[in-house]
Formats: C-alpha cells, sequence, structure tokens
C-alpha cells in the first residue's frame, strides 16, 4: 500500500513543494520523492532507511544539490510517523 504526503522545503531563497510516496517491497520501505523546479521540470529521487543510523539517506544517484536538504527531507518523513 502507498501513502503519500506533501512538504514545503526551503532551498536558498526559494521554497518547493515536495511530494513524498511510501513504497514497500521485499528489499524494504522507500520513499519516492517528486518536486519541480523554477522552469516546472520534473525531477525526482529516493530514500531509504539507513539499516545502522534508521536515518533516512538518499539513493546514490540523485542531483548532487539534494544532498544539502537531505536532513530536511529525512525529517519530513520522520514527522508523518508513514515510516
Amino acid at each position: 500500500m502507498n501513502q503519500q504526503f506533501s512538504k514545503s522545503i526551503s532551498i536558498g531563497k526559494e521554497t518547493r513543494l515536495f511530494q513524498f510516496t511510501r513504497m514497500e517491497n521485499k528489499n524494504g520501505v522507500k520513499f519516492f520523492i517528486t518536486a519541480h523546479d523554477l522552469n516546472q521540470k520534473a525531477f525526482s529521487c529516493s530514500m531509504r532507511q539507513d539499516e545502522h543510523t534508521y536515518d533516512w539517506k538518499l539513493i546514490p544517484g540523485s542531483h548532487r544539490w539534494l544532498y544539502d536538504i537531505q536532513d530536511e527531507l529525512s525529517g519530513a518523513i520522520v514527522e508523518t510517523s508513514l515510516n
């Protein structure tokens, strides 16, 4: 069963609305995250929970700038209690 929520996150001087979708399969739980840039071009990334620290981490291959807000993205997931 997929569960969804949205969260506005500040990136520098702008704020973007991120859509989070919880997905679960045989490999565990992950969150698929989408948003739009200033030109309304969609981008996405995914996060998995670290098996040692239990923090949510970006899956390798994400846009570099997303790592700057990784803690905010992780915090949004923790706040929802969907995990």
